[in-house]
């Protein structure tokens, strides 16, 4: 069977260059075995801020205007909800925090998003005696949603496989066969799992492991994202999200104790109310040691290509980076230095 393209992976990235292929009428093929969904983990929130210096995340304005649109026509397509508008309130712990939030708020791009007043409110059980920081236009996707509904159409229209990838048996040359298909070119996605890749395994790539805790406090009913160590996001009446973690070394997909340890330490020291843990959820994180995306051509193989490290932000980067390889692998437009892969060749 003859496609044009093959993606291997099929995460956010992944999700958004197969919608970007069938909106240009190209033919492909998914194969994706499921194993790591680091969604899950990092809550899919579109934040443009880093709240823990006040500044403005890598491209995140111009990268978030490109990638909206592209979660407003997802919602069109599966007529379903996916994009949760939130408030988030950074605490802040001291005046000089309430100095540098002001000061902030009054730079350009971080007016976009940053309200300058200082919110005082007294929620029972919340310890915030300096107040507030809040953002605006800020939120959630639930992205894993939007992939298990992504996967199904796909599986409906009988190409998408459930099945690991072997390279072993994927076959280079001016066109790539692997199994019953020939394609013209191959995209690999594989986040976390790119190390495995034997054709772009000279990539540094570094493995996070991310735990996060769900919990149910009965006495506290909030609609928006609270920030203060750690990331408190609404999950349902009196539920919540709270995460997250990151560990270099364990790469297991079992939850730990001393993930559980760290996120309850820093959640107590704003959250003073009862709460029972409803469950924990453990992701891989692909990151580069640039902490920029991993885009573009195989230094020797011109047919294929990677499409990786995301990072904690792939809701924002993920549509806007893969119409990027897009324009690169079909009409040559050149991928920012920052972004393509031929930084890491030797």
């Amino acid at each position: 069977m003859k496609v044009d393209y093959i993606i291997v992976g099929f995460g956010l990235a992944g999700m958004a260059f197969a919608d970007k292929l069938e909106k240009a009428g190209k033919s492909f093929v998914v194969f994706d075995n499921n194993a790591n969904r680091p969604t899950r983990v990092v809550g899919g929130m579109y934040n443009p801020i880093i709240l823990k210096r006040f500044t403005p995340a890598w491209k995140i304005d111009e990268m978030w205007t490109t990638s909206l649109p592209f979660y407003k026509e997802m919602e069109k397509k599966f007529d379903k909800q996916y994009i949760y508008p939130y408030r988030i309130r950074r605490i802040l712990h001291n005046t000089e925090e309430q100095n540098n939030w002001m000061v902030a708020s009054d730079k350009a791009i971080m007016s976009k998003f940053m309200l300058p007043k200082i919110i005082k409110e007294e929620i029972k059980g919340i310890n915030a005696p300096f107040g507030y920081g809040e953002l605006k236009d800020v939120g959630r996707v639930k992205g894993e949603i939007l992939l298990e509904d992504y996967k199904k159409y796909l599986i409906e229209k009988k190409i998408f496989l459930q099945e690991s990838f072997d390279y072993s048996i994927l076959t280079t040359g001016s066109i790539l066969e692997y199994k019953k298909y020939k394609a013209t070119k191959i995209v690999f996605s594989e986040g976390s799992y790119l190390h495995q890749n034997p054709f772009f395994s000279y990539l540094p790539m570094k493995e996070a492991k991310g735990e996060i805790l769900l919990i149910k406090v009965p006495d506290l009913d909030i609609n928006y994202i609270i920030k203060s160590g750690v990331f408190m996001v609404p999950f349902g009446k009196n539920t919540y999200m709270v995460g997250a973690t990151y560990n270099w070394d364990d790469k297991t997909f079992d939850s730990t104790e001393a993930a559980q340890k760290e996120i309850e330490t820093k959640l107590k020291k704003f959250l003073n109310l009862p709460y029972t843990i409803a469950s924990k959820r453990v992701g891989i994180r692909p990151t580069i040691s640039d902490r920029r995306p991993l885009l573009g051509i195989h230094p020797k193989y011109e047919n294929m290509a990677v499409l990786n490290g995301l990072g904690t932000r792939g809701i924002i980067i993920a549509p806007s980076i893969s119409n990027t390889l897009y324009e690169h692998l079909e009409n040559n437009k050149t991928i920012p230095k920052e972004m393509d892969c031929k930084r890491f060749e030797k």
